[in-house]
């Protein structure tokens, strides 16, 4: 697998819902990205929403927007809306899908692409992944 994008997710806020349901937690970040193909800020208004349910696996729902530039340095912006199911060891593979108003950029539009999340002081890293 090739890696296409890398955003590195900033939290800044967490509104938990705790039920005899389960746990529902709903965080609010910022990030950027910084790869060759391009460079921007996650704009406000980001969140995850995490799903912990009794009896279920969690799942977790994240939308939001970036504003930057592509290669070419032409502005672009990307919505990036990322869906995933929690392993009981904790792992989470997603599957985005990503909308973008860059024609440099619709690629990442129309192939199949894999997320995976790793951790790092300020929040996560997001990375996206096409089959090489």
């Amino acid at each position: 697998m090739q890696e296409v994008l890398t955003i590195h997710i900033v939290v800044e806020g967490c509104d938990t819902l705790k039920s005899d349901r389960g746990q529902i937690n709903m965080i609010r970040f910022g990030g950027s990205c910084d790869c060759e193909c391009f460079k921007g800020e996650v704009l406000p208004g980001g969140v995850d929403t995490q799903l912990y349910l009794t009896g279920e696996p969690g799942r977790l729902s994240a939308r939001y927007m970036l504003k930057g530039t592509d290669a070419d340095g032409e502005p672009a912006m990307l919505f990036i809306e990322n869906n995933g199911t929690f392993s009981e060891n904790g792992e989470c593979i997603t599957q985005p899908v990503i909308h973008t108003d860059a024609e440099s950029l619709r690629w990442l539009c129309d192939m199949p692409l894999r997320g995976t999340i790793s951790g790092w002081e300020k929040g996560v890293i997001i990375h996206f992944w096409k089959d090489a």
